[in-house]
């Protein structure tokens, strides 16, 4: 769905042709898409170098391994603060666009229940790859959008 720009908007153009209210409309998706990237390779970094204790280990003993589980855990909560004020832009663009925030929104909800799980079942591969298929559901959402939103 095209953005309608108004008179005063149709000179005010970047160098890609356009205008500034769709540059700002889309910044909130693309910043939400380069934090899933750095919270993906956090992810990876976990998984692949980090022991998590069995299940029922506690919170003070998965955080005593590094600040990598920390850090990926806030950038977590930060992504999904971020994905609830990106359906909040996303309003005023359109219904496409909003489906679309929505449902980046539910695959960040659903990568943070499968990290939960991934915490609390000492490293299980099917909370693994609960968060694989939001993380993928997230991105593919703000592709969408961005793509709606042009």
């Amino acid at each position: 769905m095209a953005v309608r720009e108004s008179d005063g908007e149709r000179g005010r153009r970047d160098r890609s042709g356009r205008s500034k209210s769709q540059l700002a409309d889309i910044a909130v998706p693309l910043a939400l898409l380069g934090l899933l990237g750095v919270q993906f390779l956090l992810g990876m970094a976990i998984n692949l170098f980090v022991h998590i204790s069995p299940a029922g280990a506690g919170m003070a003993e998965m955080m005593g391994n590094g600040p990598l589980v920390g850090i990926h855990m806030m950038l977590g909560m930060i992504l999904a603060v971020g994905g609830a004020l990106g359906v909040a832009t996303a309003l005023h663009n359109g219904w496409p666009a909003t489906v679309c925030a929505v449902v980046a929104l539910g695959g960040i909800l659903v990568a943070g229940l499968g990290g939960v799980a991934f915490l609390m079942g000492g490293q299980s591969n099917s909370a693994s790859y609960l968060m694989a298929v939001g993380f993928l559901v997230a991105v593919g959402g703000y592709v969408a959008e961005v793509l709606a939103v042009r």
